[in-house]
């Protein structure tokens, strides 16, 4: 069964709408603050836009959070896996990253928090 020029207009229709959608997309609110926790209780709070390295010790040692370039990650963590490394860095606000085995969480705030039922991101 071939293709009418219906199909293809159809079809070229589908795919504008699905560019035009994904171009006007908001990638996140931009962050300020990363949050640092260790077994849920927040340890310490820094500026986004000050660089540093925050050595945060947890349940199996010392994880070393960088903050560099308006960007936040885990540059070192004591758990095996290493996804907490992996996950790579994190600017938006509401996004995080969580070594549990050692129950530290990153997380980035900004000037206005979604709250609880945003937190799909």
């Amino acid at each position: 069964m071939r293709a009418t020029l219906g199909d293809k207009i159809l079809i070229g229709c589908f795919i504008l709408i699905i560019v035009l959608l994904f171009s006007t997309m908001k990638t996140g609110t931009k962050g300020d603050w990363v949050v640092i926790e260790v077994n849920q209780q927040e340890v310490s709070r820094h500026r986004l836009s000050q660089d540093r390295v925050i050595p945060v010790t947890g349940r199996l040692g010392v994880t070393k959070v960088e903050i560099a370039n308006g960007k936040a990650r885990i540059r070192h963590s004591p758990c095996n896996n290493k996804i907490c490394i992996k996950a790579g860095d994190i600017r938006f606000a509401d996004r995080l990253i969580a070594c549990i085995p050692n129950r530290v969480i990153v997380r980035v705030l900004g000037k206005q928090q979604r709250g609880v039922d945003a937190i799909v991101g």
